[in-house]
């Protein structure tokens, strides 16, 4: 491993420590667990492919072990990095998969990690949230009941 894809691995090491460090934090929250692996996904990303110039297969190896490291199934990690990939690559896309990308990627840079650890726990909280749909879309069915 070079001196880059180990900083790129220790930066990563670091944000899993935060936020598995933060009382917040439940692995058995499955919410929780996604939000954390599509940020995490990005940050590493951001790290990766921006300061370390990392291909992407040493990127992906990076967020898998960090998530099988906290006990989830290798098999689901690697899923999560495959669908986060195509999730950060497909065109136009403004799915919360690829926000939460986002968020990691946009703070890969930044040294105090402060912002980037509470993002997990008030996005998965906010995706709790049931929508609020506008009257125009509700069913029709719904205006006449009040």
């Amino acid at each position: 491993m070079t001196d880059l894809q180990q900083h790129a691995k220790a930066k990563a090491e670091e944000f899993v420590r935060q936020v598995t460090a933060d009382p917040r934090w439940h692995i058995e929250d499955e919410l929780m667990c996604q939000v954390f692996a599509f940020t995490l996904y990005g940050y590493v990303l951001g790290i990766g492919r921006v300061h370390c110039f990392m291909d992407t297969e040493d990127i992906h190896a990076i967020v898998v072990d960090q998530l099988v490291g906290l006990g989830i199934g290798r098999t689901y990690a690697a899923g999560l990095v495959v669908t986060a990939h195509q999730e950060f690559t497909a065109e136009n896309n403004q799915s919360m998969q690829n926000q939460l990308i986002g968020v990691g990627h946009s703070h890969a840079l930044a040294e105090n990690m402060k912002a980037l650890v509470d993002s997990v726990f008030s996005n998965t909280e906010s995706l709790r949230q049931p929508a609020t749909l506008p009257p125009s879309s509700r069913p029709w069915w719904k205006f006449w009941s009040r």
